[in-house]
């Protein structure tokens, strides 16, 4: 400012007008230069107005906006002095919008939009107007020389300085009244605790201490601050306490501790100290905070109940000595006892065998339908027993009186109204080496519907089995004319290489290296044909379920062969991706047939209207400890509730029976697995099923 007013001094006084102009320039220069000096510790909307009045004033406009940014993100100030460019703000957003941001300075020649001669300027505050723009308009006739430019970007610019300072400072009060809100907030949280509350700097020496801390201790604050607060703490602590405490503080862990503090009459009291380490962002620690608990009155009653156990250990002792003393006339008592409490709920017995005394619960003689005036002996439970097990109950009896050993064992009773019981029998043998009370107690268990259940679900695995064949042989009955072709094909080769043979065999210098050539061939096709039936075979044949170790490759290779032809019909390929040495399953080998043969002739059926025509995916591989295959189409897809295609008798096609998938389902899980069904993200499904893992595993290689 010195050196302007030094130049104005200098500058001639005349009345040429440029003189004039630029002695007013400097004036103005001059003004503008003392401006941010009134601005300091204003508020940025005030720096606003500040430079708006200045510009307006110093350089005689009809029209001025200023705009102030923070450059980071921070909220914005605008002010507009006068109406001389009413179509500003049209112009601002157009040209915001088309250009998004300024990079210069821009002169408008017509801002009074043909209305009145005016001249406006645009020109951007910091870096690509970031720091906001001050616009400008006036009818003067050169508006804007350089002058006018000069003077508009010191102005803007020194308004844009002050802004940012304003900004700073006016965060910086916040920061500073947040903090002393968030410290009182801290200190009167800590006041209401019942603990003594601490706090510490990251290098341990402790700068603060509750009004708890100053009452319980009777020392000022002041001389417990930094390392102090340890005088008050009893002198065998001291030590322990300050490795403790420094050890946290150096490995950035948790404090917990317990000590004695004096208080204030002089006595000390034991109390629980914890403090854990409070970081910033970057994880570094900025403070401790911590509580000490007094656990004066647990330490008290820890003592005395340790004095109390040991005047009960000596009661207890004493006790056991009274109590061995009339142990072995209890036990026998006790052993039945504890026997019928555990067999209460259902029907018990006991069984003295020397003096052949029988004792029988309720529920015993209701199981033996008999009213309680009924002796229960041996003769009578051999009278109500099946004419069939009555040599078992002997049997079982008589070993038992001898060998004096527990038993246990099922047998059939004969009821007075011809129905038969199912009974299960369980005893304990007691007093074996007491000759005179030598004996059993023990349960009887009507299982007899148990035994019903056991038979009706094997009858519904054999209707199961019937009617999972019934359905291999429906489907192989449709595939007749495939499986006569895949046959007839062998066969044909077969005979046309014998008739090789014999011709090459009858010429004058017989061929007997072409001709065993073609024997050999020949017998190939015939073994190929015979490997074709035995296949065809396997899956006519009716018997029970023979579980056995199995190579599922193998038998996914085999049902592609016997529906090969199937395929080919509908000009449908078959791919596979089968995982290497993968471990064989214990699995019924004609059930996985079926279950593969049902999975892929529902995906031919699936892909055979399809145009262009689709491709079968088998694959096989290890997941998890189980077996999982998988066959994928490129078909129809699934209806809208994919699952329901499980259930009995859902079908799709015209003359399925519905019966295909929920067979399959059941196979899979009468071995242990899973079968479910997916829709291919493109075209088609894809069905999986696993098998367990208890498989012999398959050496590498072989």
């Amino acid at each position: 400012m010195a050196e302007a007013q030094e130049w104005q001094a200098k500058i001639p006084v005349g009345t040429d007008p440029d003189i004039v102009r630029l002695r007013t320039a400097l004036r103005d220069l001059v003004a503008l230069s003392t401006v941010p000096a009134a601005w300091v510790g204003r508020e940025p909307p005030a720096i606003a107005d500040g430079l708006a009045d200045v510009l307006v004033r110093s350089l005689h406009l009809d029209f001025a906006f200023v705009r102030l940014c923070d450059p980071n993100g921070g909220g914005a100030v605008e002010v507009t002095r006068g109406n001389g460019w009413r179509g500003f703000p049209e112009w601002l957003s157009h040209h915001l919008a088309a250009v998004g941001q300024f990079s210069r300075k821009e002169i408008i020649p017509d801002a009074g939009a043909g209305v009145e001669p005016r001249r406006g300027i645009v020109i951007p505050i910091g870096v690509n107007g970031d720091g906001g723009l001050v616009a400008a308009a006036c009818k003067r006739t050169g508006f804007p020389d350089e002058i006018d430019q000069l003077l508009l970007l010191v102005g803007a610019n020194h308004a844009a300085t002050a802004f940012q300072s304003s900004r700073l400072m006016y965060e910086r009060r916040q920061a500073e009244e947040a903090l002393r809100e968030s410290e009182h907030r801290w200190r009167s949280l800590t006041e209401a605790l019942p603990q003594l509350v601490w706090a510490a700097r990251p290098d341990g020496e402790c700068d603060y201490f509750s009004t708890q801390w100053t009452e319980y201790t009777g020392v000022p604050e002041s001389e417990l601050l930094g390392w102090r607060w340890m005088d008050a703490l009893h002198p065998d602590d001291r030590e322990p306490t300050r490795q403790f405490w420094t050890g946290s503080v150096a490995g950035h862990r948790p404090y917990d501790v317990e000590y004695r503090v004096r208080r204030r009459d002089g006595v000390y009291g034991w109390f629980k100290a914890r403090g854990v380490p409070i970081r910033d962002s970057q994880g570094e620690i900025v403070k401790w905070f911590g509580t000490c608990t007094d656990i004066t009155d647990l330490r008290q009653a820890e003592q005395a109940l340790r004095q109390s156990e040991q005047e009960l250990r000596k009661a207890h002792n004493e006790l056991e000595l009274k109590v061995a003393e009339r142990t072995a006339d209890l036990r026998r008592s006790e052993a039945y006892l504890a026997e019928g409490q555990r067999l209460t709920h259902c029907g018990s017995f006991a069984w003295n065998v020397h003096r052949e005394g029988l004792y029988w619960s309720d529920e015993t003689y209701r199981i033996f339908e008999c009213d309680e005036a009924t002796e229960p002996t041996l003769e009578f439970i051999l009278q109500r027993t099946h004419p069939e097990d009555k040599a078992l109950v002997r049997q079982v009896s008589n070993w038992a009186r001898n060998e004096k050993m527990d038993f246990h064992f099922e047998h059939r009773l004969l009821m007075p109204n011809g129905s038969v019981k199912h009974v299960e029998v369980m005893a304990h043998a007691v007093g074996k080496d007491e000759s005179d009370n030598f004996g059993f107690v023990g349960t009887v268990l009507d299982v007899t519907e148990r035994k019903r259940a056991e038979e009706e679900r094997e009858r519904l695995r054999q209707v199961e089995a019937d009617l999972a064949h019934v359905t291999r042989m429906t489907t192989m009955g449709e595939l007749t004319a495939s499986l006569a072709h895949e046959i007839k094909q062998p066969i044909a080769a077969a005979v046309t290489d014998a008739k090789t043979c014999l011709r090459w065999l009858a010429r004058d210098q017989p061929d007997t290296a072409g001709a065993r050539e073609a024997a050999s061939r020949t017998v190939k096709d015939a073994m190929r044909a015979s490997d074709i039936i035995n296949r065809i075979h396997l899956l006519f044949k009716k018997g029970e379920p023979e579980r056995q170790s199995v190579d599922v490759n193998e038998v996914i290779r085999e049902m592609i062969v016997l529906l090969r032809n199937e395929a080919i019909r509908y000009s449908i390929s078959i791919r596979t991706e089968l995982a290497e040495n993968l471990p064989k399953v214990m699995a019924d080998r004609v059930q996985l047939q079926q279950v593969l043969m049902n999975l892929m002739l529902n995906g031919i059926d699936a892909m055979k209207d399809m145009s262009p025509a689709g491709e079968l995916t088998i694959r096989s591989g290890w997941e998890d400890g189980q077996l999982l295959i998988s066959v994928s189409d490129t078909g129809v897809g699934l209806p809208p509730e994919p699952d329901q295609i499980f259930n009995a008798f859902f079908t799709t096609k015209p003359k399925g029976t519905g019966m295909g998938l929920t067979i399959s389902r059941s196979i899979v899980e009468s071995h242990g697995g899973r079968l479910w069904v997916t829709a291919n993200s493109g075209r088609g499904a894809t069905f999986q099923f696993t098998l367990p893992g208890e498989v012999e595993v398959l050496s590498r290689g072989a």
